[in-house]
């Protein structure tokens, strides 16, 4: 079935104007070697429509650099300088290092105060005086320097070979929540932590439930106080009234 039977027009295409010559493609208008035709090509004859940004529109100056690179974008054009040595090539463009020495000098700083901070807080710095997760790196360093000086004072070398291993780190009592589930989970110390002064000290939803308890007695208070107060307006009017009435009145 041909185009004419599905109801589609036959479309004739606008001839070439005389002089026309085939081009060659993909035409570059970037490119001062493609030669344009002295008739202009098909697509110039067009009637203009609503075109698009940069949908084949050739830039009107070199400043609209936005057009201009859309355009080397699409054609996959990038303009490369003919080299003066070799005839036919290009030259090589050389990358350029644009740290500069105050880059440098900052890099340099800022890694060597970084990793200054890391040894010694890992290496040289007491935390604590118990067994924590940097004592075994310390006792290195304390090795070491006893291996280079000779000696040691007297805390360093309690700390190299006299420290308790086990010896406990206090905690701070948990909130009634997190304690009973530990508890559940046997993750309380019998001696550290579960012992009864610790029970007995109160958590966060104690003061808030003692709190609603103090803020109930005090609304309590308040209301009790206007109704005795009210009551007491009320006693003091009816008291004047009855001095105002006539003595013949029984009523």
């Amino acid at each position: 079935m041909s185009d004419q039977e599905k109801g589609i027009p036959d479309l004739e295409r606008r001839p070439n104007p005389p002089g026309w010559v085939q081009p060659k493609a993909p035409y570059n208008p970037y490119d001062p070697t493609d030669v344009r035709p002295a008739e202009g090509y098909p697509s110039e004859f067009n009637a203009p429509t609503a075109l698009k940004k940069n949908s084949g529109q050739i830039a009107r100056d070199l400043t609209d650099y936005q057009k201009i690179k859309i355009d080397m974008k699409k054609l996959q054009y990038y303009p490369r300088p003919p080299s003066e040595l070799y005839p036919g090539r290009y030259k090589v463009l050389r990358r350029v290092n644009h740290k500069s020495k105050f880059n440098k000098g900052a890099d340099l700083t800022a890694k060597a105060t970084i990793y200054g901070v890391l040894i010694f807080g890992v290496f040289f710095y007491k935390w604590n005086d118990h067994d924590n997760i940097f004592s075994p790196f310390r006792r290195v360093q304390l090795r070491l320097r006893e291996l280079i000086l000779g000696n040691l004072s007297d805390e360093d070398y309690n700390d190299l070979y006299h420290y308790q291993k086990d010896k406990p780190i206090p905690q701070r009592p948990l909130p009634s929540i997190m304690y009973e589930k530990n508890v559940e989970n046997n993750l309380v110390g019998e001696q550290a932590t579960n012992n009864e002064f610790i029970k007995d000290r109160f958590g966060n939803k104690h003061v808030v439930y003692a709190e609603h308890i103090k803020q109930k007695e005090d609304e309590n208070m308040i209301k009790a106080l206007d109704i005795a107060q009210r009551q007491l307006e009320l006693n003091k009017l009816s008291e004047e009234d009855k001095s105002k009435r006539s003595f013949w009145k029984f009523w």
